[in-house]
């Protein structure tokens, strides 16, 4: 149910999204191709199974993965609520409130890629703690750090949900760009335009999924607020 409306929500209002997908996930999925690129060609491969660079490439992914949501859950939140101009807040919450959602990707993108590293189950468990955060931080307009708290009981409360919707949504987008991928090598062997048919559905997919996510914790707190 919540994955439908997470799909009708994004088709009513795909223009207003796609300007954040402009503004926002592409400069910096731009940035996420050149950086780890960057890293691949000047890192030392070892022969090992896991490079440093393989290290580098899934932090920078976790951190923009984090890092992104903030003007797509601030927009959904207020397309939800009828707030007047949920664009524009969305794109000033991004840029006035941004930095304290920079470090929180920063450090926990880090530790759940050590945690990836040492061991699978530390890291994936690490990013479903925290992973309400930034939609409890935005919505309540508050500091991120201090809805780690809340993050935490409703991880308590609902985990099998919050580890099936990390863990269902990743097979999708992992099979689903294996599968864009082998299309494209069958048409053309170009690094570039694998790299575009990646990005291409990460901005169609990416968007859903915060969505997806927003109106989920959304329900989740109401129905915990109803147990207190």
């Amino acid at each position: 149910m919540k994955m439908r409306s997470a799909f009708s929500f994004v088709g009513t209002n795909f223009e207003k999204l796609l300007v954040i997908i402009i503004v926002v996930q592409l400069p910096l999925l731009l940035f996420h191709s050149f950086v780890t690129n960057m890293i691949y060609a000047v890192t030392p491969n070892a022969g090992t199974v896991y490079s440093v660079a393989d290290f580098y490439y899934a932090f920078f992914t976790l951190f923009l993965f984090l890092y992104a949501q903030v003007p797509f859950i601030k927009y959904t939140y207020n397309e939800l609520e009828g707030r007047e101009r949920p664009l524009r807040d969305a794109l000033l919450t991004y840029v006035v409130k941004g930095f304290p959602f920079f470090l929180f990707a920063g450090l926990f993108g880090l530790l759940a890629v050590i945690g990836f590293s040492l061991f699978v189950i530390p890291g994936f468990v690490l990013l479903a703690v925290i992973f309400t955060a930034p939609v409890i931080a935005v919505i309540d307009e508050k500091s991120i750090w201090k809805s780690l708290k809340e993050s935490t009981l409703l991880f308590k409360k609902n985990f099998m949900k919050i580890l099936l919707l990390i863990f269902i949504w990743g097979c999708i987008e992992l099979f689903l760009g294996i599968a864009l991928n082998q299309v494209v090598l069958n048409v053309t062997r170009s690094y570039a335009a694998i790299i575009s048919v990646q990005m291409l559905m990460n901005m169609l997919f990416y968007p859903v999924f915060v969505v997806l996510l927003t109106i989920s914790t959304i329900h989740w707190r109401r129905d915990f607020n109803k147990l207190m």
